[in-house]
């Protein structure tokens, strides 16, 4: 019996808002798989602690086994542009002692289907869609985060449903009676649209403001006007983010889409498909079947080749 571990050889890891799973493969073709939240290791958006990229690190180190001819890919939220992914490849490359190829975690998204040229939507803790042009340049509409943009997203579809509610309230009248009102003031424990409005410009934490977005769903399904306003303007934003990337270039027969609030939550992912069914080029939208870690696994090996 071998009392030496194994290299791996192939390690793949995704950097999601809520959790951090790597797998990795190593000499004898025998896989590992490591789940924990990302809160073990980052605080606040990835770019706002500097720590957070050593952390990181050092996180992967301690579950993995890496030699000289080890290939990491690693999807990581918030690397949203060419500089983001300089800075985070270099980083951990220097923190690990060893190369790594880092992507958005959205690029997962086609590999993990073994599609070559997908659009990816993501839509969970954030919001982004994203593809690649013929020169391999990536093209993305939305990120921008929970405060001006991530719409569909958590953190998004419970901001734009407080500013319906503050603007039903003061226009008065049938409005009033809506059901999403009495459930986002009971949720806050408010009485008033005053006291709404105070106690969601408190919340700092995106993934807290989020909580709240399962009961705009179920305001929906009870008749709620103002709800279904939310996320039918949601899946405009969506649908209108795929137009953008593919009329900039971005290739892509099909929407690939994952992400806690799409894959769960059918009102807001069929009124997508609807909005995606009917562009002047119809494109389908597929959920990912997989986790999102099996892109980075895959693209790996590619690299390895």
């Amino acid at each position: 019996m071998n009392a030496h571990p194994l290299s791996d050889r192939l390690v793949g890891i995704d950097v999601g808002g809520t959790k951090t799973q790597l797998a990795a493969i190593d000499d004898a073709g025998d896989r590992r798989d490591v789940v924990g939240p990302s809160s073990d290791w980052r605080c606040g958006h990835l770019f706002s602690d500097r720590e957070n990229l050593p952390r990181l690190a050092a996180w992967i180190a301690a579950r993995t086994r890496i030699d000289e001819a080890t290939t990491i890919v690693i999807g990581l939220r918030d690397c949203d542009t060419d500089a983001d992914i300089e800075l985070a490849c270099s980083t951990l490359s220097a923190t690990l002692g060893h190369a790594v190829r880092v992507e958005n975690d959205a690029d997962l998204l086609g590999p993990a289907m073994g599609v070559d040229h997908a659009v990816a939507m993501v839509v969970g803790t954030g919001a982004i869609v994203s593809a690649r042009d013929a020169a391999g340049r990536r093209i993305t509409a939305d990120g921008y985060g929970w405060l001006f943009g991530d719409w569909g997203s958590g953190p998004g579809l419970v901001r734009d449903a407080i500013g319906r509610v503050l603007t039903a309230t003061d226009a008065g009248g049938a409005a009033e009676d809506d059901g999403l009102i009495l459930a986002l003031f009971h949720h806050f424990d408010s009485g008033n649209a005053a006291e709404l409005a105070a106690a969601a410009t408190t919340v700092t934490d995106p993934l807290q403001l989020g909580e709240a977005a399962p009961l705009v769903f179920a305001a929906a399904r009870d008749g709620s006007a103002l709800a279904r306003a939310t996320i039918d303007f949601a899946a405009d934003r969506l649908a209108e983010g795929v137009a953008a990337v593919i009329r900039r270039g971005g290739l892509g027969e099909r929407v690939v889409a994952a992400g806690g609030v799409i894959v769960n939550q059918p009102m807001l992912r069929d009124a997508v498909r609807a909005r995606l069914a009917g562009h002047e080029h119809p494109l389908t939208l597929s959920l990912l079947d997989v986790p999102p870690v099996e892109g980075a696994l895959r693209l790996a090996a590619s690299v390895a080749v």
